[in-house]
């Protein structure tokens, strides 16, 4: 841990921080994923199915402008005070769905959430990369994700409960405090992690630098982003509370009480999200000592388009198996995306190729919730499951291919 040691740093401690932020970031936009596809909190909102459906790919859309640029920033500048601005701009936009009277205030809302998470995870996995080397980088982004997983899973939970007890309005009114509370946390506690030979005077890239640019691994890089980011961030995560819904009608009895469907949701969410929790550091953890990354991004797309199809099955029990296969697949590519990444790119150019790859899967990310919400009457959960099935099966032949040529 060379980099760590000249740094003063703990990789626990770095993280930690880092993660809890991510957490307390991820509950307002959690709450709208997990509930607003219910159609009468959607109508408390006021608004439409299909309106919901927009309003869940707006922020991607607005992130596939932003990524870019947010890349940029964190190449050229230091990462603690883009960390904690960003974070502001999600508070911000929190705050904006509480006041949302119309459809126009949601999709600000959203817009402005979008940028923020631009600058969210393009600068928490530019600092994940700062603080890893070649030997552990797959640990270390693997645990990255770990965060990023649990976040979601403990945000969507929240997201459900705080709507059932407080209204969807106020529960997101409590999600805005607890945003605000994570910018103070950053603010006092995150440590800066930019390696001080990245600076580059005056901030200005030359001709000859932006030649460098490496087209080849960003591309390659992105192909199993955008999967992923299509059918889970996309399908999976607009569809969850339906998917439920084929199985367990008007809420889950348990002990003589009947758990509302919007709570089960959050539920669920945070099983799957246990899942990938142990999944992304271990599969990190396996390409480190294997040495190859794309050998194992290919076994974990096929174990996933696996589960991805019995997913589609109505028989409860195997589509409940089908969901752990999957989630278990998710951990793992999320987290081998960036190490891949890490091993190929100089650090003078990470960020930027971040931004490019999350750009492409941000793309996938935005189409997903309107398809599904659109196809869903059309073909049924069932068959809308297979079809993300199959691109799992396709991106996964694709990664063995690459990993044929891996050295």
């Amino acid at each position: 841990m060379n980099k760590l040691m000249a740094m003063n740093l703990s990789p626990n401690r770095v993280l930690g921080v880092v993660g809890l932020g991510i957490m307390l970031s991820l509950l307002g936009d959690q709450t709208l994923y997990t509930v607003l596809p219910n159609p009468g909190i959607a109508s408390e909102a006021g608004l439409t199915l299909a309106m919901v459906g927009i309003l869940l790919g707006v922020n991607r859309l607005a992130r596939v402008l932003t990524n870019a640029p947010a890349g940029y920033l964190y190449d050229r500048f230091p990462r603690k005070p883009l960390m904690v601005s960003s974070l502001s701009v999600g508070a911000v936009s929190t705050v904006i769905y509480t006041t949302a009277a119309s459809p126009g205030l949601f999709v600000f809302g959203r817009i402005l959430w979008g940028i923020a998470w631009s600058g969210i995870w393009i600068g928490s996995n530019t600092i994940a990369l700062d603080i890893s080397e070649n030997g552990d980088r797959g640990w270390i982004t693997g645990r990255l994700q770990m965060w990023f997983f649990l976040s979601i899973g403990i945000a969507s939970l929240a997201g459900g409960l705080f709507t059932d007890l407080f209204g969807f309005k106020g529960g997101l009114v409590l999600s805005a405090c607890l945003t605000l509370l994570g910018v103070g946390l950053w603010a006092l506690l995150l440590p800066e992690t930019r390696p001080q030979k990245t600076m580059v005077s005056g901030g200005v890239e030359t001709v000859k630098e932006r030649e460098k640019f490496p087209w080849a691994v960003t591309l390659q890089a992105s192909i199993p982003t955008f999967a992923l980011r299509l059918v889970f961030a996309g399908v999976i995560t607009s569809t969850t509370i339906l998917w439920l819904g084929q199985f367990f009608e008007g809420g889950a009895p348990l002990d003589g009480i009947i758990v509302p469907l919007a709570t089960l949701a959050g539920i669920f969410v945070v099983l799957r999200m246990l899942l990938s929790m142990l999944s992304a550091p271990l599969s990190g953890l396996i390409s480190d000592r294997w040495g190859k990354r794309w050998i194992v991004l290919g076994l974990i797309f096929l174990a996933g388009a696996a589960g991805l199809w019995w997913m589609g099955s109505l028989t409860m029990a195997i589509a409940l198996l089908g969901a752990a296969f999957a989630t278990v697949s998710a951990g793992g590519i999320q987290g081998l995306v960036p190490a891949v990444i890490g091993d190929r790119v100089s650090n003078t150019r990470q960020s930027r190729v971040l931004g490019v790859v999350y750009t492409i899967g941000d793309i996938g990310s935005a189409i997903g919730p309107p398809m599904a919400l659109f196809l869903v009457p059309f073909i049924g959960i069932g068959y809308l499951f297979r079809i993300c099935a199959a691109v799992f099966a396709a991106v996964g032949l694709f990664s063995l291919m690459m990993a044929s040529r891996e050295k």
